[in-house]
């Protein structure tokens, strides 16, 4: 680590990095800091002096690396990308395709494809509010740029996929790639952000369900129940059936881009064989042990809120009959169990946006941040990302149902909602896809249904540990989907 060309010491850029919500090493105990590369950058239309730092952070659980960016010259330490000035040069270096370097480390940007982003004069440039992971830039009406924080050397899986889906094979549900930003030096490359087209006037899907769901939740106890006809033989609409026939098709249909690569590529669709199998149940099984004993030490130091203990006690003992049931389950399947294909890897409603016109598309093809970027690129049955947008279902009608304003009878409510939007995403889902092919999945739906058991089960049990890890008042979301299961 060196200090060089950086008027600021270790301690005081500590305490810059404590701030931002996108540095991940809060939590730990930090043993050192120290700035690896300091970039200058100067933007021809921009009188003030910038860097863009590499920072290098050493705790007691590994090492990591994240970028930052600051003015220079105002003797503290000041975050250049909440500069307008900055945040216009980051736009204009695309189509310029600028290149800073300082002691053999450069700092590129790249145009993909055929459109390169001219941003006009006066164009309204911003950072995004939705700061986490990483942060953005909006160009209002025609793109996002994604900068990364945690930075990992070698292939992007989010620039690799989304360069593969819309520039290789024109995949129409996923925002087009633009451009890319990457530090270079002698020990190869390592992706620092990418530029993607806006969709105007999107929202997450996340965001719209719950928008959608507090309508139908709100005032419960007026109205009857979804299963109830009412006295002239009609049914409440239920919200977003229709929209969850359309994510599923669409998701299938990613799925099956994704496997559509050359022999040989890394977008090439493998058969799934036994040891894959066992490795995941594996995982699924060391899910259950880890989190039922997190649940039963919760119990003993009254951590379950009281409401739920008879249902975790429930749970704990229930264990052994849940893993029972998927052992028997992989024996069944015998070795229709489809392919190993790319997958999303991180796959919930906060992934896909919904344009103004009502379609869905695709983002963020990041992968789960905390894994590394090799198990992020690994092949995996698709049916794993189906497993997680059911879970996101989930969420979002007990999140829904949790709201003060809910009627008397939401969790019910909840509970069928679930349901028929399940019915509903997987209707789309296993419809036979326009491409005719049927390979990525089991021939058999039953086993491509107990593969979905398999990863839905997985999950739930990561969730129970993560809501008793963090959000002790959430427990009951991931414990009631485990009673389901243990029925």
């Amino acid at each position: 680590m060196t200090q060089a060309k950086v008027e600021h010491g270790g301690d005081e850029l500590l305490a810059f990095l404590k701030t931002k919500r996108w540095f991940g090493d809060k939590a730990r105990r930090i043993r050192a800091v120290g700035i690896r590369d300091s970039v200058p950058v100067e933007w021809p239309n921009s009188g003030k002096p910038f860097s863009v730092l590499r920072v290098d952070v050493e705790t007691d659980e590994g090492s990591s690396t994240y970028q930052a960016f600051i003015e220079r010259g105002t003797g503290r330490i000041n975050d250049a990308l909440e500069d307008p000035e900055f945040q216009r040069g980051l736009i204009d270096a695309f189509t310029q395709g600028m290149v800073f370097e300082d002691s053999g480390v450069r700092w590129r940007f790249v145009t993909e494809g055929q459109r390169a982003v001219v941003a006009p004069p006066g164009a309204a440039i911003r950072l995004s509010g939705a700061e986490q992971s990483n942060s953005s830039v909006i160009v209002d009406g025609l793109a996002i740029l994604k900068l990364f924080r945690k930075l990992e050397p070698g292939i992007h899986p989010d620039v690799e996929v989304t360069r593969f889906l819309t520039i290789e094979r024109q995949f129409v549900h996923v925002p087009v790639l633009l451009g890319t930003i990457a530090f270079e030096d002698a020990h190869g490359s390592t992706i620092a952000g990418m530029l993607q087209e806006l969709v105007p006037g999107a929202t997450d899907a996340w965001s719209y369900a719950l928008q959608t769901l507090r309508a139908f939740f709100d005032g419960g106890q007026r109205r009857r129940p979804t299963t109830a006809a009412h006295e002239s033989g009609k049914r409440e609409p239920l919200p977003m059936i229709e929209d969850a026939e359309q994510l599923g098709t669409i998701t299938r249909a990613l799925h099956e881009t994704l496997a559509s690569g050359d022999r040989g590529s890394d977008f090439e669709r493998k058969p799934v064989r036994d040891e894959d199998l066992r490795d995941w149940s594996a995982q699924t099984a060391g899910m259950i042990a880890r989190a039922t004993g997190s649940l039963r030490r919760a119990l003993a130091a009254n951590g379950v809120p009281k409401a739920f203990v008879e249902q975790a006690e429930a749970i704990v003992t229930a264990k052994e009959r849940v893993a029972d049931g998927l052992l028997k389950g992989e024996q069944a399947m015998g070795s229709d169990r489809g392919s190993k294909t790319r997958t999303h890897g991180d796959y919930h409603l906060g992934q896909v946006i919904r344009s103004s016109a009502g379609q869905f598309l695709i983002i963020d093809f990041e992968g789960e941040p905390a894994r590394p970027l090799t198990a992020r690129r690994a092949h995996h049955s698709p049916l794993r990302d189906v497993a997680g947008m059911l879970r996101s279902f989930a969420y979002a009608g007990a999140v829904s149902a949790a709201e003060p304003e809910a009627g008397a009878d939401a969790r019910e409510r909840a509970r069928l909602w679930e349901q028929h939007i399940r019915d509903s995403f997987l209707r789309g889902y296993f419809r036979e896809p326009a491409s005719g092919s049927n390979a990525t999945l089991p021939s058999n739906r039953e086993n491509a249904e107990r593969l979905i058991t398999l990863f839905e089960t997985e999950k739930i049990f990561y969730e129970l540990q993560y809501e008793l890890d963090h959000r002790p008042e959430w427990v009951w979301i991931p414990l009631s989907g485990i009673a389901k299961l243990a029925t």
